[in-house]
């Protein structure tokens, strides 16, 4: 009980001076008894940055010891607050690298890219080499192994934001032995990936079909969507490609419309000679949230057969013009104010 109270009266004074450190607010949630409290100093703790070797192991201590997600969650969030111009903590990283642990490599990995600690390069592309042992971490219920395959996930993706195209044949490659690595080839290499995907989502493999859900799915910048638009809509109209493929770019597509391009993929829409390409059209239109397109909007929450689809168009119109406009153009049909 003293204990618990000296803890608090520190915590305290420093929350009237500087702030609590990461090191109190670890020990402050160790120590907590309540949800409430434990809830708040991890939502504290997540927006708090490490500022030496203690708050930097006792990050570390908190995130190895309690596997929960929210835990685990904070402990990163905090972790990519670190001030990058912070030299004297890289070997703290480097050393978590070195250590046979896989969660140990996840932080290391995680702290030496937000550093950008090029003494720790040889460990994070020697991770990232290994071979994957699994599709994706949740194909085990043995969480050693889940944490292996996230620190080399971890790894590709920071090699790819810290190296660039060096790491692209490497993303390749382990795309094949686990498809989930082809997310981070659409979000990094979209324009180099893209080509691929059509021929990708036609294979007879699953594995490969798999990688081109993935990386389709993946966000990308506007200015990626943009340069490829066309490349996109190219693939999006070719019905020999995989549907779901050609979802995921109608989104993309829809998404880096202007206002003009959103008329264009509604009248695309109307003159569509089936029900599937209707509904791609649509996806892409809707995507653009452009105000022309707030007549077929309000067309499907009127007419459209499938409930959900009549539901989302409602949402959407809701979102978009509030629920008292929206209410009222499915009432008299009048076209909202420009």
């Amino acid at each position: 009980m003293i204990a618990r109270l000296v803890l608090l009266a520190a915590f305290a004074a420093s929350a009237q001076t500087a702030g609590p450190t990461v090191t109190m607010l670890k020990e402050r949630f160790v120590s907590s008894v309540e949800d409430a409290d434990r809830a708040a100093t991890l939502d504290l703790l997540a927006k708090t940055a490490p500022n030496s070797g203690q708050d930097v192991a006792a990050l570390f201590d908190l995130f190895s010891r309690d596997a929960t997600p929210a835990v685990r969650q904070a402990a990163m969030d905090s972790l990519t607050l670190i001030a990058r111009d912070s030299p004297q903590l890289e070997p703290i990283f480097v050393n978590y690298l070195n250590q046979p642990e896989p969660e140990a490599q996840l932080f290391g990995v995680n702290g030496a890219f937000r550093l950008r600690a090029r003494s720790a390069l040889p460990q994070i592309w020697a991770i990232a080499k290994r071979r994957f042992t699994l599709p994706t971490a949740s194909a085990t219920a043995v969480l050693s192994e889940r944490n292996a395959w996230w620190t080399q996930y971890e790894a590709l993706s920071a090699l790819a934001q810290w190296e660039g195209k060096k790491t692209l044949s490497l993303l390749r490659s382990k795309a094949d032995e686990s498809p989930s690595v082809a997310g981070l080839l659409g979000r990094f290499f979209w324009s180099q990936t893209l080509p691929e995907l059509g021929m990708w989502s036609r294979s007879d493999d699953a594995v490969t079909r798999q990688k081109a859900s993935e990386a389709a799915r993946a966000p990308i910048p506007p200015a990626d969507a943009r340069a490829t638009r066309d490349a996109m809509l190219a693939l999006m109209k070719d019905p020999l490609n995989d549907e779901e493929l050609r979802h995921q770019l109608a989104l993309k597509i829809g998404a880096c419309s202007d206002d003009a391009e959103a008329e264009t993929l509604v009248a695309e829409h109307d003159q569509a000679a089936d029900e599937r390409a209707r509904l791609l059209w649509a996806a892409a239109a809707f995507a653009s949230r452009s105000n022309k397109v707030v007549p077929l909007l309000v067309r499907y929450a009127r007419q459209s057969p499938d409930e959900l689809s009549r539901r989302a168009a409602l949402a959407q119109l809701a979102d978009m013009l509030g629920p008292d406009q929206a209410g009222a153009l499915l009432e008299d049909g009048k076209k909202p104010d420009k």
